[in-house]
């Protein structure tokens, strides 16, 4: 049986919620059944009732999360070591390669994931103006792991 995905967002410009649209087909195409959620929305201690979450984040200024993120954000970076360790996870990160902190916002989602327990599914993706292109690559990979874990685990 495939796990329940949960895909969340952060957008500015909206790159980040297309994306996430796209991937929510992509998965849905596989059998999957998945839902999308806007961060700005969604508390940080709700990944502790997640099987699988993924992150289609985008990265504002030098390596900020987008401004209805912030609260998402402040929450994650406290989550205690080994609270999330029944999640697993992947993170699609949207920036901007001329800034320092280039996907600045998704490489420290992606860490903080870790730190709180969660298990990677994949490495954190980092993407510039190629999202588009580097997406169906990625919803395949990632969709491959998911089955494989299942597998695994079952």
């Amino acid at each position: 049986m495939k796990p329940p995905i949960t895909i969340l967002f952060a957008t500015m410009t909206g790159n980040a919620e297309g994306c996430a649209i796209d991937l929510e087909l992509a998965l849905k195409e596989r059998g999957f059944t998945a839902r999308k959620e806007n961060l700005a929305h969604y508390d940080a201690s709700s990944l502790a009732r997640e099987s699988i979450a993924l992150l289609v984040v985008s990265t504002w200024g030098e390596g900020e999360p987008p401004d209805d993120a912030i609260p998402f954000y402040e929450d994650l970076q406290v989550l205690k070591a080994g609270s999330l360790s029944a999640l697993r996870f992947a993170v699609f990160a949207l920036g901007d390669s001329s800034y320092d902190e280039f996907c600045g916002f998704g490489r420290n989602c992606d860490q903080l994931l870790e730190n709180a327990g969660a298990t990677r599914l994949l490495p954190c993706e980092v993407c510039d103006l190629d999202h588009d292109e580097r997406l169906p690559r990625w919803a395949c990979e990632l969709a491959d792991a998911i089955e494989a874990n299942a597998a695994a685990v079952e």
